[in-house]
């Protein structure tokens, strides 16, 4: 075939080729070279038709035509967007009726994101060799107390935690250290804000560390090589949430739990009411139980001593086992269920009343001042320090248009600093 068409190539212009004949034989001799073509450039004009993805992929000056089957889709890595610069794997394509070339795209990723894996993969091996990830992982409290959140405010992370919690144990003391979830502030703020929440005086009992989903590039500064060491060095239980479930970053895998989003981060530190009645329900009949157990043996020895040796012979005994005795009610006194209910009780109480003087009281002091501003911008004596008179009529109400008085009624005038009484006459003539 290729010879014939040389042959005619080289044929004159009296034996021209048919169109159709001279793109089959370019459609033949040109795709079976570049298939599993890779290329890399900017998508543009990216437009959807019948279920299939057409763009251009361009760069500087030159552009190609780009198609993506939906056939195609489900296996790709990366659906492209306008703007984007990507890596393609494609199969040229040549279409006979339009005489076009396209590119039919396998394989989609964004340009760069093959470099972040790789340098990702170097840091966990460096961090692996420093022994950073190998490390006894601390318990999470059963319920702790307050929870600090180093979290980017007004995010969605923070959102989704504070909304767990306030569902799942409400009243709950929820500390907020904002930081920077991307950027270059994201580093520097995060290992400030972690060594800050570590603080006694904050009081945490366990700390999180949230973010939201994102490209591998937004989540790149939660793989910092410093900020992961914080992470593994935390003297707190600490949980992240650090992008979705498909995401994986290097302070996930130094923390002492990994949650895959932030709202499963509050899941682990929380515990659900329903579940806890039935934790401390567990834990006072066991508590009942082991005191019976006590006290039954401590009956059952002083029986066999009296039974044995009588009660006026070994007075010396009976003294002891008394004193044993009375031991032995004093800490069952303080395992008391009752008593550690009534305790929790009061604990429970005094939180929900912190928290209502912590978000209530500036709420209401608030709205006093807002409402102390308004009635004094309505109190008419007001404009008086400013040299305005206020008119009253005859029954001490105010006079606000001409049309309430008439010639001969009286008025009293108040001024700043006095009254004065006054009445309306007629005017002379000039």
């Amino acid at each position: 075939m290729t010879s014939l068409m040389n042959d005619q190539l080289s044929s004159n212009l009296e034996a021209p080729l048919s169109v159709s004949f001279f793109l089959e034989h370019l459609k033949k001799n040109t795709e079976p070279k570049y298939r599993s073509l890779y290329l890399v450039g900017e998508v543009s004009g990216l437009k959807s038709s019948g279920g299939h993805l057409y763009f251009s992929l361009k760069e500087d000056n030159a552009s190609v035509s780009c198609a993506i089957w939906r056939t195609v889709f489900p296996s790709l890595k990366h659906i492209p967007k306008d703007g984007e610069r990507i890596i393609i794997q494609a199969n040229l394509s040549f279409y006979i009726p339009r005489g076009t070339l396209t590119l039919a795209i396998t394989y989609c990723e964004l340009a760069g994101q093959g470099d972040l894996q790789a340098k990702l993969k170097q840091l966990e091996a460096q961090l692996r060799i420093e022994g950073v990830f190998d490390r006894i992982r601390k318990e999470l409290p059963l319920s702790p107390k307050r929870v600090g959140v180093i979290a980017a405010l007004g995010g969605a992370a923070l959102q989704d935690v504070l909304r767990v919690t306030a569902r799942r144990a409400p009243g709950m003391n929820i500390l907020i250290f904002p930081a920077a979830a991307q950027g270059e502030r994201c580093v520097p703020e995060n290992l400030h804000m972690l060594e800050e929440a570590q603080q006694a005086h904050w009081g945490c009992d366990v700390l999180l560390m949230v973010r939201g989903g994102g490209s591998p590039e937004d989540l790149w500064s939660f793989n910092d090589p410093a900020l992961v060491r914080a992470v593994a060095n935390c003297r707190l239980p600490l949980v992240t949430g650090v992008g979705h479930e498909i995401d994986t970053t290097l302070v996930d895998l130094a923390s002492d739990q990994r949650a895959a989003t932030p709202s499963q981060a509050a899941e682990m530190i929380t515990t659900e009411r329903n579940e806890l009645s039935l934790q401390v329900l567990a834990q006072v009949q066991e508590l009942t139980r082991v005191i019976k157990e006590v006290i039954g043996r401590c009956e059952t020895e002083f029986n066999l001593l009296s039974d044995r040796e009588g009660l006026y012979v070994v007075p010396d005994k009976i003294t002891k086992l008394m004193h044993q005795r009375e031991i032995y009610h004093a800490r069952l006194k303080g395992r008391d269920p009752i008593r550690r209910v009534e305790l929790f009780k009061t604990q429970l109480i005094s939180n929900i009343n912190r928290i209502l003087n912590f978000n209530i009281r500036p709420i209401i002091k608030e709205r006093y001042l807002a409402l102390t501003t308004q009635m004094t911008s309505l109190n008419p004596e007001g404009p008086l320090t400013r040299g305005f008179v206020l008119t009253l009529d005859a029954s001490g109400r105010p006079i606000t248009s001409a049309k309430q008085v008439a010639i001969g009624d009286k008025l009293n005038l108040k001024w700043a600093d006095g009254a004065q009484s006054a009445q309306i006459i007629k005017p002379t003539k000039p």
